[in-house]
């Protein structure tokens, strides 16, 4: 499974997948499937691992936009300046 939001705030497209069973990752650090970032409670990449193990495609998105919402409330301006250095 695999889901594309193009970031007008990091300008670059985030891909989720799920290239086994369970866990969901994120692009964020320019990696695509598992060498990627696991999606964790509260927008974090740290913590409490967010997975989906069904194969409802719309359930897969709404996890993933939740996550990314949150992730967008917390942690985004740590990754604008990090990609400015």
């Amino acid at each position: 499974m695999e889901l594309n939001i193009n970031s007008r705030k990091l300008n670059k497209i985030i891909t989720f997948s799920r290239p086994g069973e369970h866990y969901i990752y994120v692009d964020l650090n320019d990696k695509p499937g598992t060498l990627g970032n696991q999606i964790c409670d509260g927008g974090e990449i740290i913590g409490s691992t967010i997975g989906y193990s069904g194969d409802n495609l719309e359930v897969f998105e709404k996890i993933c936009h939740k996550w990314w919402k949150k992730f967008l409330q917390y942690n985004v301006q740590y990754y604008i300046e990090e990609t400015e250095i």
